[in-house]
């Protein structure tokens, strides 16, 4: 697909985020997880630091590092908007030390171009329940396989994974976009950009 090793796509959330790391070049899943953050009564700074200290140690076990990649989910819109500058603080973490330790973080997969690009639903915004019941389908459909060799069965128990899993699978097009426009990774994970993504675009899956 390119020069890349690995992508790391993550669902972020204080809560619990979800990760999934991809062979760039295979287009396969290597490995999957969840980093959980501590809990209140703690402060928002402690359990910060205390998540910034696990998603180091992932991405140390993982060994990543120059030639791989990572991505995080954009932000969508959010009711709460404390809620959303929470997670714009995890996402900000991985972000920032991914590239500390030499990862390319060229930009953000918009969860509504997951929902079009790689599950496939069209016309009105579904219910949450009902897209997350829709990821869940995508996933077991494109990647049951490899997920039952890492002994993940019931996907349902495991939403933020499979969110992460989407979230690579469409950045995984994005970057084969990218190597076959020679363009800059940058350039096709611009989420304010308008593009022609014709060029990239996932044949749906029939989850219905």
């Amino acid at each position: 697909m390119s020069s890349y090793r690995h992508l790391l796509s993550v669902d972020p959330s204080l809560a619990c985020s979800g990760w999934a790391l991809f062979s760039v070049s295979e287009g396969t899943i290597r490995a999957v997880g969840k980093i959980k953050a501590a809990k209140p009564p703690l402060p928002l700074p402690v359990r910060l630091e205390r998540l910034q200290e696990s998603i180091g140690r992932v991405l140390d076990e993982l060994r990543l590092g120059l030639g791989d990649v990572l991505v995080c989910e954009a932000p969508t819109t959010m009711k709460d908007p404390h809620n959303a500058i929470k997670v714009e603080q995890v996402r900000g973490l991985f972000e920032s030390l991914g590239r500390g330790r030499g990862l390319t973080v060229p930009g953000r997969v918009n969860p509504r171009s997951v929902q079009y690009e790689v599950m496939g639903l069209r016309g009105r915004q579904l219910a949450r329940v009902e897209v997350k019941a829709a990821a869940v389908r995508t996933a077991e459909f494109l990647y049951a396989k490899e997920l039952r060799s890492l002994g993940l069965a019931e996907l349902r128990k495991h939403q933020d994974i499979v969110d992460a899993i989407l979230v690579g699978r469409l950045a995984l097009l994005q970057i084969e976009a990218a190597r076959n426009a020679m363009a800059p990774l940058e350039s096709v994970f611009g989420t304010q950009q308008k593009q022609d993504r014709r060029s990239w675009r996932a044949k749906a899956c029939n989850v219905s």
